[in-house]
């Protein structure tokens, strides 16, 4: 099944791509949200635990993201020039890369593991509690990365209902999991660990075995191929490099944040948590421009391209200044919901509330980033990204210990980033669009 984005009302077709990414994207926070309720049940360390070995999980999707990334650029584009057969191809081939990569990430963290875990200095308990979580969530990284794929290249063909309805049916098997493995059991965070890996083997036999062939081509046309495996690397990596840089910056910060505990590792673990609702909202809205901006690319539509954005980012500002209210004057309450240490719940609260000041700011970059990859100009985001987190570090730093604002000058840098980042890809865009979709547009009057 594919969408053709060319045609028909622009809003539409943007609202119809978008919502059910969203709608998937509601099911993954409130899977994230039940998860974090039901370990912080088990405490501030073990919140922490989870915390600290899902930096290196989040380490190893921004590595793998170079491919189905690549893979979902180019799809978008192939599809609008009415190319099936190269789509196809590319699909099966990022399949390999992805295979591979994930052999080797999982050979690296099974001997890595305890270094990996110590480097943030915290204590035995937590340690302990991270490198049995980071174990056996490393099982799942021969099935999160075909679960990626397939979403890509379905949200490529401009079908976003099909990642709703395989990931949300995975997603509801993990939160009913949850309280079962973690505490019936009595399994603690390794049972949070195996809830997510089932739910996860679920969603992906379902993109296999329904959409395998679809969007990979029959049995006959699978011999092992890597001829468009330097394009799709190409085309993914300054995408991914950003998610990949970005996820090491957020080590690099939490190793500053581990000097004011576990207490606060934990408080930001459970703020992203939170955070996330208006990430995935605005990465749904995201990834739909990005896929029909590629078609429209493709088709040499540079109008639609133009009105698309507009009316995206009028949504995506609306849903940051709502969210942004919210943490700020909701932060305590929230926070609350998942632990009773009070230290924990007032650093929590002062992390939303400057989150929640740059919620705006966010929407508009995250937004800008998704138009400017659609139009195959990955280089320009993935460069503004990479150099506005890269010195979240020295303003953290700076801010913490410099003018003595200790935590929460932590929590200053990463807003102080998305409101640099969302300017310079503004004006980024401005520029693109004066030398690039100007002038197809007069090309093609």
């Amino acid at each position: 099944m594919k969408k053709d984005l060319t045609q028909g009302p622009v809003l539409k077709g943007i609202l119809g791509l978008s919502l059910p990414i969203i709608g998937a994207s509601f099911l993954q926070i409130a899977n994230n949200v039940i998860d974090m309720f039901w370990v912080g049940k088990l405490g501030s360390d073990a919140v922490a635990s989870v915390g600290t070995a899902g930096f290196y999980l989040q380490l190893f999707w921004a590595l793998t993201s170079v491919f189905y990334m690549g893979v979902g650029i180019n799809t978008s584009r192939l599809i609008g020039e009415k190319k099936e057969g190269e789509a196809l191809r590319w699909g099966r081939e990022g399949l390999f890369l992805l295979l591979i990569a994930s052999i080797i990430l999982f050979i690296f963290v099974q001997l890595f593991q305890v270094p990996l875990i110590s480097f943030f200095g915290l204590n035995e308990e937590v340690q302990i509690g991270a490198i049995s979580y980071l174990t056996w969530m490393s099982l799942s990284f021969f099935i999160t990365p075909i679960i990626f794929l397939f979403t890509a290249i379905s949200q490529a063909r401009g079908d976003t209902k099909t990642p709703l309805y395989y990931t949300g049916f995975g997603l509801v098997i993990n939160i009913i999991l949850d309280p079962i493995f973690i505490l019936l059991l009595d399994w603690g965070i390794e049972g949070a660990a195996w809830a997510t890996i089932i739910a996860q083997v679920v969603s992906s036999l379902l993109f296999i075995v329904k959409r395998g062939e679809v969007f990979l081509g029959g049995k006959e046309h699978w011999e092992l191929q890597l001829s468009h495996a330097k394009k799709i690397i190409n085309t993914g990596f300054p995408a991914s490099m950003q998610r990949i840089l970005f996820t090491i910056v957020g080590i690099m910060i939490a190793k500053i944040i581990a000097d004011w505990g576990s207490e606060a590792i934990a408080a930001q673990k459970i703020g992203i948590q939170i955070e996330s609702i208006t990430f995935m909202c605005i990465g749904g809205l995201s990834s739909g421009m990005m896929s029909f901006t590629g078609q429209n690319l493709g088709a040499k539509r540079p109008d639609r391209i133009l009105d698309g954005y507009t009316n995206a980012l009028k949504i995506g500002i609306s849903i940051g200044i709502i969210n942004g209210i919210f943490f700020i004057y909701g932060g305590p309450f929230l926070m609350s919901l998942f632990v009773t240490d009070a230290g924990t719940i007032e650093i929590g609260a002062n992390y939303l509330f400057m989150m929640g000041i740059a919620q705006v700011f966010m929407c508009i970059e995250m937004l800008t980033s998704g138009i400017i990859n659609g139009l195959g100009k990955t280089k320009i985001p993935a460069s503004i990204n990479i150099a506005f987190t890269i010195i979240r570090i020295p303003m953290a730093l700076f801010f913490a210990y410099i003018l003595e604002l200790g935590i929460n000058g932590v929590w200053l840098s990463i807003a102080c980033s998305m409101f640099l980042r969302s300017i310079a890809l503004s004006v980024a865009f401005q520029y693109l669009k004066k030398k690039f979709i100007n002038k197809l547009t007069h090309e093609i009057i």
